[in-house]
């Protein structure tokens, strides 16, 4: 697709600046274009190397932490997702943010995906993988209610999107996923990531400000909560998540799953959330 002399930046982010420039005029070609698109359908173009697939896989992958520093390309991902079962259900609180890197895309994305009134899924890593993949998942779980009569459980419901995982292994989809419902053995969760793995837990935090959701989470969680608590528990860890870590925040979505299906409980804006939780440390401060 582009030529041998297209100079690709370290960091997307300084495309169009004297940095940019200087870099590329180093170089010795000083084109900062890629030549047209062939427009024939039968073909499509690959980068010019001599190994164009050993190429995709060492400069467009899915990686964690700064493993990938030595990419052309570099998936920026950053969110805060969580989700606990207590005695009264399932609370699933996350964030609304989706950046590139330093830029904010979006502020209103919602991270939890609807599989059907009793099952829900959260979104962490590529948006696109996790968005269609996830809709997917609602398609198979619908095909399974139509020829067995009857719900999918949502061990099922996770094992199906841990198989679809597996055989794209490989491919460079970036997915960290929660699979959580009721069924008829009560409350259940799961996590299903891009490699296929499945694991069954009391609790879980996906996403780059899970460290400081799981430091409030290990703290005050306790599986006796009432349903108030729980709710709370949710919406501070988001926030210290949220006010910790620069990629997550604008709007917190909580969710509240119980036999009868899950409920939204609020919306609630996390700046909203700082304010109300400083007034609140400051009370506390004053009567101590």
């Amino acid at each position: 697709m582009f030529g041998t002399d297209l100079f690709v930046s370290d960091d997307i982010l300084s495309i169009g600046s004297s940095k940019y420039d200087a870099s590329a005029r180093a170089i010795g070609s000083g084109c900062l274009h890629a030549p047209p698109l062939t427009l024939n359908p039968t073909t499509f173009d690959v980068p010019a190397v001599p190994d164009p697939a050993h190429f995709c896989r060492n400069n467009f992958a899915s990686a964690c932490g700064n493993s990938d520093q030595n990419q052309a390309v570099k998936f920026a991902k950053g969110t805060t997702t969580l989700a606990f079962k207590f005695d009264g259900g399932i609370i699933v609180s996350v964030d609304s943010r989706s950046t590139m890197g330093a830029y904010i895309a979006s502020g209103t994305v919602k991270k939890v995906i609807e599989i059907n009134p009793f099952l829900l899924g959260t979104m962490a890593g590529g948006a696109a993988d996790c968005s269609f993949w996830e809709r997917n998942l609602g398609m198979q779980c619908r095909l399974y209610e139509l020829r067995n009569k009857k719900r999918i459980t949502v061990a099922a419901a996770s094992k199906l999107l841990a198989n679809t995982m597996s055989s794209y292994r490989g491919y460079g989809l970036s997915m960290g996923t929660m699979i959580t419902g009721w069924d008829e053995t009560g409350p259940q969760l799961y996590y299903v990531d891009d490699d296929g793995t499945r694991l069954h837990g009391r609790y879980f935090s996906v996403g780059s400000g899970s460290t400081y959701a799981y430091g409030v989470l290990d703290t005050y969680y306790r599986p006796d909560l009432t349903v108030e608590e729980a709710i709370d528990l949710g919406k501070r860890a988001i926030y210290h998540a949220c006010h910790r870590d620069a990629m997550s925040g604008s709007i917190n979505n909580l969710y509240h799953v119980t036999k009868d299906g899950w409920v939204k409980i609020h919306a609630i804006d996390v700046n909203d959330m700082h304010y109300e939780f400083l007034e609140e440390k400051k009370n506390a401060m004053a009567s101590s």
